[in-house]
């Protein structure tokens, strides 16, 4: 029978726990060391004194009470479970597993118990046990949203994205109302490529929760990949106000001001942020290696260019002293992509990236340069490729007539799709080859895998645009390896064996801007696809008024600051208003400031001479197109499905031919069309055929006519792709 004390205790235990629910925490406290003092041995007691220590922060307090509950009675499984928690905030681990477990012993099928096991073991490192734990979790509670957001989390830092997305995806659903649920599968799917996606969860999680600094963190990055630059800049200032210490936010807003062409703003956050865990080497090259995305002019350009090769120098001096690692990342996400839209010879330069890129690499994965004998099989070849843009984008425009071209019986085709996207193109892709994997694996992992499927050939349609390509092109993967002209600059890898490029476009000297073997596929060195039918050209009313509407098609990455003053003149000459599409607001801004002032120099109205489009829909595009008299093309980096474009719709283009073969694509398919009046060879000729052909419309409309009659030999040529499969045959011996 109780004892009188006894009673009392429960008593205040009763009253203590009135006040625990109602939130009054130090009264309760006060009920419950009534109750320990009145009934030591009574290990509720201990418990509750415990709980509420805990909740009131006192964690070295809440740790002797827990333990003199579990003393008390070793089966008293709340208690064993509140010790875990207890000691796992006291940073001991492994003390924490073993409450866990004793109250897992304690009461079978004890999910809250099971779940902290795996929270536990997580933050002891050991996270296969934490699979388990939360795997046995959810057999238990299907619906425990905590353990789903968990395990999706633990999948997606092993890098098992697929299994992720299918536990953040059903924590989701089952919870909306969840902030941690919306912001963690948009994390997810910003790794898985899916950045609209992306968008749509991080705003529903920043609807939720509007000052987590991780959200905004979350939809700047899907708003950056998605080039909605703006936006991006916006939302991750706000994750940096909200945040001042975060580091991603901060690495994504530099990458963000650089893709605005506010190169010195990304240095100046490259120089003076933390970076994030394991990104101190990828932040010094980013550092070391940024170009601008508009140059001011051409001492501008000279400036960074030797900014750039000192950079390259100092990485070069510093790789040994780097921990692999670092590097390694660092090669992998970081391409000097605005050097190619430099109006220079880079050969050399990329000649000495390609270079620092393998010394990475090779010190990463030793086991993967091992030269590869020949070993076809079945009489049939082994083709791989690797590529991130076999969606409806430029390189699988050109090239997927390559890839799902390719005769079965001849050849087995493997492709490794490293792209988020997948469309209409990137289904009719996979639906034509033996073996179709979208991957996100790591740079390593992927090397490993296709070097151990046994292909022939490997291609890489594109290496230049995704820097993870640089950094796979630095092993050898197979017994010859090869890239196409996505990206249409040498790789700069020591270990890639040919340049597959267009006969029409290579220069006589070509061979020394390669460091690659050049094989000249004939003409275009492809078939690349037609582009739809023209929709409506309503929309360009607006913009064509007195004037005529002459447009540059090309991203204004591409024009150098001399060719403002060719525009310009052509201007003055004719009286016409050049037009740009505006694709990137912030970068079009800082185009427009420097293009205006070279009009306004020349005594031009930039109101009355300039014309900047806004997007549209493609096939809209395209009438527009259709309805213009001539386009203007680019010199040194020339259009190439832009031109493609402009002579389906049957719209003559004047070239500007440069030296290399990223200068000469539109001059080759002129040739093609027979229609060489339309290529010029420097500045002056360019605005002379400019100003001579805008004054005569006659001879644009039967140039008009002849490109339209003849434009079935740029995409019907089925020549490039016999050669190309001769080649595949011969190089793999």
């Amino acid at each position: 029978m109780p004892s009188s004390g006894q009673l009392e205790a429960r008593a205040q235990l009763q009253q203590g726990a009135a006040l625990h629910r109602s939130g009054k925490l130090g009264l309760a406290q006060s009920h419950y060391q009534r109750a320990a003092k009145l009934d030591p041995q009574n290990a509720e007691a201990w418990h509750l004194l415990g709980l509420v220590a805990m909740q009131l922060g006192q964690h070295g307090l809440a740790l002797r009470h827990l333990r003199t509950s579990v003393k008390l009675r070793p089966d008293f499984a709340e208690a064993q479970n509140n010790l875990g928690i207890a000691l796992s905030r006291n940073g001991r681990g492994v003390e924490a597993i073993a409450a866990f477990a004793a109250a897992l012993r304690a009461r079978k099928g004890y999910v809250e118990a099971m779940f902290n096991l795996g929270v536990a073991y997580e933050a002891a490192q050991a996270p296969e046990d934490a699979e388990r734990a939360y795997r046995q979790t959810l057999a238990w509670r299907s619906n425990h949203v905590d353990a789903l957001i968990n395990l999706g989390n633990l999948l997606r830092r092993r890098g098992r994205p697929a299994e992720a997305l299918v536990a953040l995806e059903t924590a989701e659903r089952m919870a909306p109302e969840r902030a941690q649920a919306s912001g963690n599968l948009a994390m997810l799917l910003n790794d898985l490529g899916r950045y609209a996606d992306a968008l749509r969860f991080a705003r529903a999680a920043i609807a939720l929760e509007e000052r987590s600094s991780l959200w905004w963190t979350t939809l700047g990055s899907a708003q950056r990949q998605l080039h909605a630059i703006d936006g991006a800049i916006t939302s991750l200032g706000r994750a940096l106000e909200l945040d001042p210490a975060n580091a991603k936010a901060a690495l994504e807003l530099a990458l963000a001001l650089e893709e605005a062409g506010d190169d010195d703003g990304a240095r100046a956050l490259w120089r003076s942020t933390r970076p994030p865990e394991g990104n101190a080497g990828r932040i010094r090259w980013l550092h070391a290696l940024s170009l601008p995305a508009i140059y001011q002019d051409d001492a501008h350009l000279a400036q960074c260019r030797e900014r750039f090769a000192q950079g390259l120098c100092d990485l070069e001096t510093a790789l040994a002293a780097t921990p692999v690692a670092e590097n390694a990342l660092a090669a992998s996400t970081v391409a000097p992509f605005y050097l190619h839209y430099q109006p220079r010879d880079n050969t050399d330069l990329q000649f000495r990236f390609g270079d620092l890129v393998a010394r990475v690499m090779e010190r990463a994965a030793p086991a993967l340069l091992d030269e590869l004998p020949p070993r076809r099989r079945d009489g049939r070849v082994r083709v791989g490729f690797v590529s991130s843009h076999l969606m409806q984008h430029t390189v699988s425009r050109y090239f997927s007539s390559l890839i799902a071209g390719l005769d079965p019986a001849r050849f087995d085709v493997r492709v490794w799709y490293t792209g988020g996207v997948r469309d209409a193109s990137t289904q009719s892709i996979a639906g034509h080859v033996s073996e179709f994997v979208q991957t996100n694996a790591d740079v390593v992992g992927l090397a490993e895998e296709i070097r151990q499927s046994g292909v022939d050939v490997l291609v890489y349609p594109e290496i230049g645009m995704d820097p993870k390509h640089q950094a796979l092109a630095a092993f050898r993967l197979a017994p010859v390896q090869c890239v196409l002209y996505g990206h249409p600059v040498t790789s700069g890898a020591p270990r890639i064996d040919h340049f597959l490029s267009g006969a029409a476009f290579e220069p006589d000297d070509a061979e020394r801007h390669y460091r690659e073997k050049l094989v000249r596929l004939p003409g275009l060195g492809t078939r690349p696809q037609r582009p739809p039918l023209p929709g409506a050209c309503d929309w360009l009313a607006a913009h064509v008024a007195r004037r005529p509407l002459v447009p540059c098609l090309q991203n204004v990455i591409k024009l150098a600051p001399f060719f403002d003053d060719a525009l310009a003149e052509i201007a003055a000459e004719t009286g016409c208003c050049v037009a740009f599409f505006a694709r990137n607001p912030p970068l079009m801004r800082r185009f427009r400031a420097r293009i205006e002032v070279r009009f306004r120099a020349r005594g031009l109205d930039p109101d009355e001479h300039l014309a900047f489009l806004p997007a549209q829909s493609y096939a809209d595009y395209l009438a527009g197109i259709a309805s213009v008299p001539l386009v203007l093309d680019s010199p040194w980096f020339s259009g190439g499905s832009t031109s493609l474009d402009a002579f389906s719709v049957g719209t003559p283009v004047l070239a500007w031919e440069g030296p290399m073969a990223r200068g000469r694509q539109t001059a080759a398919m002129l040739r093609m069309l027979d229609a060489r009046e339309l290529i010029a060879v420097d500045a002056n000729d360019y605005v002379a055929k400019a100003a001579a052909l805008l004054r005569e419309p006659g001879r644009l409309r039967d140039l008009r006519g002849q490109v339209t009659a003849r434009a079935d030999v740029l995409f019907e040529d089925a020549a490039p792709l016999r050669a190309f499969a001769e080649f595949l045959e011969k190089a793999a011996g």
